[in-house]
């Protein structure tokens, strides 16, 4: 295969995944392009991402081929609101919708204020009345698409408004001095958004399944080879100490409307419960068998025992998760990956996957890297023993093959 990933001035805006924010996207058009080489050698018909995100996997296979069926799983509700709504597109009237909010936004009308715990410490209160209008106004709006793509649009708003620093995706207090100065642009900037962005929604994918679910839960309910495609980017660590995908969520979930959100009940029990339920987030320590941990061992040996615990739980996890995705692809496994620091000691993720894949019958056919060029955190990110700890500025993409067992 010859791919280049450098994709160096790569930007989301100007595209559908652009219309709205969050953490640690995949480049589409690396992703497109892996696709289209592999779909190329034959028709392959089902592909999956077991951690779509935002779905940006999800979109480019679709748009390879009407002859895809796609399938996505993600247990955070916001990445299955927005990965369902780019697969659904919006309906030709959506400017008449958002000329609808427009005109409710201008008028003086009653309308409910919105009030959960914690609101008081994350919005100012002239900026939850003006938020709270907006999102009675997209509650009127009939079109389930234009309203999930109106939800998509007003999940930016409602973190760009918010008291916590946009620096980084973990909930975390502005100075006072700051969060008194905001300007409240609520209602000019939603509707510039919402119509910059509409025209990119413009395709309709009928041809896709979306559970909003525990990917190790679910996946152990698939037939064996039943995906012809697996790719994704897994998380490289649990989600509290790498990238806080729940945390970055809590607040949009908790201004859109439940009744346009997939909730099992327990999503808003905590701003961290959705990272404390996905990989690596509980802390049931259980047994690895021989080759798991001679994949881990010689990190876990330089790392301080109080942090192997860590290390260990989502280990034991991702290991159960590569299981599973061997057991369930037909041909391909196709990875987007980081290798994460802890104690100061870089954790090769890429090469334990790689090993893991290899004694599961997948054979490697691709390795790519990457520099990352543009990073939302910063090169250093904490200190340790007043020592800088560096973030991931590398990914990786890996390429596997499933070895054809009844070829002599």
């Amino acid at each position: 295969m010859d791919i280049d990933i450098s994709y160096t001035y790569y930007t989301k805006k100007g595209g559908i995944h652009g219309a709205v924010l969050y953490p640690a996207p995949m480049i589409a058009p690396i992703q497109k392009d892996i696709l289209m080489e592999l779909i190329n050698l034959r028709k392959y018909t089902t592909i999956f991402d077991p951690f779509h995100g935002s779905g940006i996997a999800l979109y480019e296979a679709a748009e390879t081929s009407a002859n895809i069926f796609v399938y996505g799983y993600d247990i955070n509700p916001l990445a299955n609101l927005i990965t369902k709504s780019k697969l659904l597109g919006v309906n030709a009237d959506i400017n008449l919708d958002i000329n609808q909010i427009e005109t409710m936004l201008s008028s003086d009308f009653q309308y409910p204020i919105i009030w959960f715990i914690g609101i008081e410490k994350w919005y100012r209160e002239d900026i939850i009345d003006s938020l709270s209008k907006i999102k009675y106004s997209i509650d009127q709006i009939k079109s389930q698409n234009n309203r999930l793509y109106l939800w998509c649009i007003f999940t930016d708003i409602v973190r760009k408004y918010s008291n916590s620093r946009s620096s980084t995706f973990k909930l975390h207090i502005k100075p006072s001095s700051r969060i008194e100065s905001m300007i409240d642009n609520t209602y000019i900037d939603f509707l510039r958004q919402a119509r910059e962005y509409a025209s990119f929604f413009d395709k309709h994918f009928s041809n896709w399944l979306l559970l909003k679910c525990d990917t190790l839960s679910q996946i152990k309910l698939e037939k064996n080879d039943f995906f012809d495609i697996t790719i994704t980017s897994p998380p490289y660590g649990d989600n509290k100490t790498t990238v806080p995908y729940g945390e970055f969520s809590s607040l949009a979930i908790r201004w859109i409307s439940q009744g346009d959100l997939e909730l099992d009940g327990w999503e808003n029990e905590t701003y961290s419960a959705i990272d404390s339920r996905s990989m690596g987030g509980l802390k049931i320590l259980e047994e690895m068998n021989v080759f798991e941990k001679k994949l881990i061992q010689p990190y876990l040996d330089k790392i301080a025992e109080r942090k192997r615990h860590k290390v260990l739980i989502f280990m034991q996890d991702y290991f159960k998760v590569l299981r599973e995705i061997c057991r369930v692809t037909k041909d391909y496994i196709v990875m987007t990956l980081g290798n994460r620091t802890v104690d100061g000691i870089k954790i090769n993720l890429t090469e334990i996957t790689k090993e893991y894949l290899e004694k599961n019958l997948f054979v490697n056919i691709e390795s790519l890297e990457r520099n990352i060029p543009k990073k939302r955190i910063a090169i250093n990110t904490s200190c340790v023993y007043n020592k800088p700890v560096s973030s991931m500025n590398k990914e990786f993409v890996i390429i596997h093959k499933k070895k054809n067992l009844n070829k002599v």
